[in-house]
């Protein structure tokens, strides 16, 4: 069970509204926003049985005492619908971004580095009810194929997460400042809706879980955009 040492991370569920509307089944960005300077953005896209995340660190700053380990981004939790599942994936450096400081060397963008992160579907881990996640952190993750970049050991705290640079890394390993996570679900997707319980993005281990649930206005956009598209749906197949 995972422990707080404070509420530092706040996150905004600050939907794409026009692009949902356009088309709802398969993206919308999810912008994480804290009161002291953390952020990062969550862009989410999908195939079939298969999620996507582009997930970068956008901080501007850090809550005073936080270290250089805090200022990781490290996590993502969501809540996939019905009794759906993760069951495996990848994760690789974001277009644009390098890694820093890891024992077997630096890598460019594109690089797998699916061994440093891992998946998890338990409400267990410090993220209340979204019990779907990927993680940098041991706890409740099971780790995805690769090779361990950072020792001592694979998924060994928030080494892999990713920076903005904001606090020296002190030797961590990271990811400046993004990565595509690839994810193969138990199941087929048909839109992205399941997002609609909002999202918690963590930084370091265990620094601090904030949820917050989109604002009943953007749930109602949401509504009408699935509306509107199931409407043109039944058009088209009475043409």
């Amino acid at each position: 069970m995972k422990t707080y040492k404070g509420i530092f991370l706040f996150i905004g569920f600050v939907a794409a509204i026009a692009i949902f509307i356009a088309c709802p089944a398969s993206a919308l960005m999810i912008s994480f926003t804290g009161s002291n300077g953390l952020s990062g953005t969550a862009d989410f896209t999908f195939s079939g049985a298969t999620l996507n995340i582009l997930l970068t660190n956008t901080s501007t700053g850090v809550p005073f005492g936080f270290s250089n380990s805090d200022q990781l981004l490290t996590s993502i939790a969501f809540d996939l619908p019905g009794l759906m599942t993760i069951t495996g994936g990848s994760v690789l450096v974001g277009t644009g971004s390098t890694t820093i400081n890891f024992d077997t060397g630096t890598y460019p963008a594109g690089s797998n580095i699916s061994g440093e992160w891992g998946y998890g579907n338990s409400g267990t881990t410090g993220f209340g009810s979204l019990v779907n996640f990927v993680s940098a952190n041991q706890s409740g993750t099971t780790a995805f194929p690769g090779a361990n970049l950072d020792g001592p050991a694979v998924l060994d705290g928030p080494q892999g997460g990713l920076t903005n640079g904001i606090v020296a890394l002190g030797g961590l390993g990271a990811v400046q400042n993004s990565v595509y996570i690839s994810l193969n679900l138990s199941g087929s997707l048909t839109d992205l809706s399941f997002l609609s319980n909002g999202a918690v993005i963590e930084f370091g281990s265990d620094a601090a879980f904030v949820r917050r649930v989109p604002e009943p206005g953007i749930l109602i956009l949401l509504g009408i955009g699935m509306t509107a598209v199931g409407i043109a749906s039944r058009r088209m197949r009475k043409i």
